[in-house]
C-alpha cells in the first residue's frame, strides 16, 4: 500500500509517543465511541478518571441504553458540556433499537446516531474498524492549517470540505486509525497553540508555517461569539435535616435535565412547592461558561413549609455527601462557599 512520507513519518512517530490510555488498549467500539465524545473540548487528564467510572458503571451500550438519564448525568458531573452527556444517552438508545447494539461500520449509517457528527464517526470508524475515515478535530485542523499555511479560517463550509479532501490524501489505507490518532497526538503534545515545539516535531520538513517564520498565524481564526454577561437570582434553602432544596431544570438549555438551586421567580411560583422567608444576599458566584459569564446573586431564605413528599422535579439533598442528583460546576461553587462559610449561613438565617 502507497503510504505518503509525512503519513509514514507520522507513523513512525506515533508508535513511538503515542500516550497510553485506557480506551486505546481493547479496541472496543463503545470504548472509543464513549472516550471521543467524552474528549471533545477536555483534555486527556481530565477525561480519564471520568471515562473508567462510567465504563465500570456502563461497561456495555446496552448498559447505558438501559440507565436512567439521571444516573448518566450523575457520572457526568463536572465535566461540563452535559449535552454530551445526554446525544449518548439518546444514542445508545437508537444503537440497541437500530442496530442490536452493535456500533455500525459504515459513515451513512453511523451519523443517523445523535450526538455522532463527522469527527466522532471518522474517529470510531478509523480506530474500531480500520475505515479510512478522517477525524478532524481542532487538533488536525490546527496541525494541517500549519503544514500547508492555510490562508482561511474554518467557520464556513467550503474550507472545511477543501481540508477533508486534504487530510484524506495521506489517510493510509492499512493505517487509518493510528494515522488519525497520531494527528490529534501531535497537536495536542507538540504542534500547540502556544509554544508549539517546532524541534520535536517528527514533519517539520514538511511543515510551510516552520518555513515562514511563525506557526502561531495559524490556524486563522473566524469571528469570535460575543460572551454574554447572564445574572441569575437563586435561593439558598435548607430544612431541619441540614438537606438543600433543589430543582430540576425541564427548559432547554446548558442545565438541562440538572439539578440546580431553585432560582427566585420558580421559588415564588404557585407551582413552588414550598414556602420560604428571603432573609438577604448570602454571596455571589461567578462561573465561566463557553459563551456566558454567569453570576450566581444567591439568597439565603427560611423554610416554613414544604409540600410531603416534593414533586418529582423538587428534591432534598445532603451538601455533603449527594450521590444520586448530577449538580452542575456553578452551583457546586455555591456548595463549596458554604460549607467553608457556616457561620456566614448561620448569621443570615
Amino acid at each position: 500500500m502507497n503510504v505518503t512520507p509525512l503519513a509514514r513519518q507520522l507513523l513512525d512517530w506515533f508508535a513511538v509517543a503515542a500516550r497510553v490510555m485506557p480506551w486505546r488498549a481493547q479496541g472496543n467500539p463503545y470504548f472509543i465511541w464513549v472516550s471521543e465524545i467524552m474528549l471533545q473540548q477536555t483534555q486527556v487528564a481530565t477525561v480519564t478518571p471520568y471515562f473508567e467510572r462510567f465504563i465500570a458503571r456502563f461497561p456495555t451500550v446496552q448498559a447505558l441504553a438501559e440507565a436512567p438519564l439521571d444516573d448518566v448525568l450523575k457520572l457526568w458531573e463536572g465535566l461540563g458540556y452535559y449535552s454530551r452527556a445526554r446525544n449518548l444517552h439518546r444514542g445508545a438508545h437508537y444503537v440497541l433499537t437500530h442496530f442490536a447494539g452493535a456500533l455500525p461500520r459504515t459513515a451513512a449509517q453511523i451519523l443517523e446516531i445523535p450526538g455522532i457528527g463527522p469527527y466522532s464517526a471518522g474517529a470510531i470508524l478509523s480506530i474500531a474498524y480500520g475505515v479510512p475515515e478522517p477525524a478532524i478535530d481542532g487538533n488536525v485542523i490546527r496541525v494541517f492549517s500549519r503544514l500547508y499555511a492555510l490562508q482561511h479560517a474554518f467557520d464556513k463550509a467550503q474550507p472545511k470540505r477543501d481540508l477533508d479532501r486534504l487530510v484524506r490524501e495521506h489517510i493510509p489505507v492499512a493505517e487509518p486509525g493510528d494515522f488519525n490518532q497520531a494527528l490529534m497526538e501531535l497537536g495536542a503534545l507538540v504542534c500547540r497553540p502556544k509554544n508549539p515545539d517546532c524541534e520535536g516535531c517528527p514533519v517539520v520538513s514538511f511543515c510551510q508555517a516552520r518555513a515562514e517564520g511563525d506557526p502561531t498565524r495559524y490556524p486563522f481564526k473566524g469571528k469570535k461569539t460575543k460572551v454574554k454577561a447572564v445574572t441569575l437570582p437563586v435561593v439558598w434553602v435548607q430544612n431541619k435535616a441540614g438537606q438543600v432544596l433543589v430543582c430540576q431544570q425541564n427548559e432547554k438549555g446548558i442545565f438541562k435535565d440538572l439539578w440546580c438551586l431553585p432560582d427566585r421567580e420558580r421559588l415564588q411560583s404557585d407551582g413552588s412547592p414550598c414556602q420560604v422567608k428571603e432573609q438577604g444576599l448570602l454571596t455571589t458566584v461567578e462561573h465561566t461558561l463557553t459563551h456566558r459569564q454567569l453570576t450566581l446573586e444567591v439568597y439565603s431564605a427560611r423554610l416554613l413549609t414544604a409540600k410531603q413528599p416534593l414533586p418529582e422535579d423538587w428534591a432534598w439533598v445532603d451538601p455533603q455527601n449527594n450521590t444520586t442528583h448530577a449538580i452542575p460546576v456553578a452551583y457546586q461553587k455555591v456548595f463549596r462557599f458554604v460549607d467553608e462559610h457556616p457561620l456566614l449561613l448561620m448569621m443570615a438565617t
